[in-house]
């Protein structure tokens, strides 16, 4: 039996608080999976599964196999119980920490790896404030695609509003970057001209960027709609940085834009 030291380990994810068990689908599911094929290495009665997400007959097995040289109830069911033994283990191989659960998690989806991307959006946006703010509820809903849309267009990522391993690296990243005290500059793309009457995200990071600026340029309220109040604002910082000022975002205010924002980062 093995001896699985779990004192002041907290799981990451935390445990969700739904048990998974054969029928269980979803990126809970895939963690699990992970967690199984990363202490197999180190306990090869274990089997080996494949990760998709998919809680079959094969995971079920791996996880009564676990359970049995953790001491643990052997039901093939992954609560709390074995959910943070498991995590136990593999961050006692691996390393402390939470790693990428294997599968794409999308729209429709909820649960612990869910609600761990909503918290970190949540904590992000008080620096990031283009991103709206959501419920950390492990819903993966619409509001929470939204945010992750409005996080992976200021950082170079593929916008599709999906959680895969690039946009899971890249938030932990800037998680631990701001928690660091060292906010990541943004890289968010030209997306062409904004003028007044322009909609979207990428007003929300003009009028984000803006805000970073305190009083010396006009407030706006970041809504994603480009009225006369950021029109103003912007012509302001135009003043501020010798540019054309027409109120229009062209290249070069973006990039202005951009650059004064990062600059807040490093004050």
């Amino acid at each position: 039996m093995a001896t699985i030291e779990q004192a002041g380990t907290t799981a990451m994810p935390p445990y969700f608080g739904t048990v998974l068990r054969n029928g269980s689908s979803g990126p809970d599911s895939a963690q699990v999976q992970t967690w199984l094929n990363g202490v197999h290495t180190r306990w090869p009665q274990v089997p080996s599964v494949s990760v998709d997400g998919k809680y079959g007959g094969g995971t079920a097995n791996a996880v009564k196999a676990f359970q049995t040289v953790a001491g643990l109830t052997v039901d093939g069911q992954v609560g709390s119980s074995t959910w943070n033994a498991l995590y136990a283990a593999f961050a006692d191989i691996r390393g402390a920490g939470e790693v990428f659960c294997g599968v794409t998690a999308r729209s429709g989806d909820r649960g612990a790896v869910v609600k761990s991307m909503q918290q970190k959006l949540i904590r992000i946006r008080q620096v990031y404030t283009a991103i709206a703010s959501i419920s950390a509820d492990g819903a993966f809903g619409s509001a929470s695609a939204a945010a992750l849309k409005q996080f992976q267009r200021q950082f170079a990522l593929g916008i599709d509003g999906a959680f895969g391993r690039n946009t899971f690296a890249a938030l932990a990243k800037v998680y631990g970057q701001v928690l660091a005290g060292a906010p990541t500059p943004v890289l968010p793309r030209y997306p062409g001209l904004l003028r007044q009457g322009s909609t979207g995200d990428s007003v929300r990071c003009v009028q984000s960027y803006l805000s970073a600026l305190g009083s010396t340029v006009p407030k706006v309220t970041i809504d994603g709609r480009f009225g006369s109040a950021t029109t103003a604002s912007v012509r302001s910082f135009q003043r501020l940085a010798r540019l054309t000022e027409d109120g229009k975002v062209g290249p070069a205010t973006w990039s202005a834009l951009v650059m004064a924002f990062n600059g807040t980062l490093r004050a």
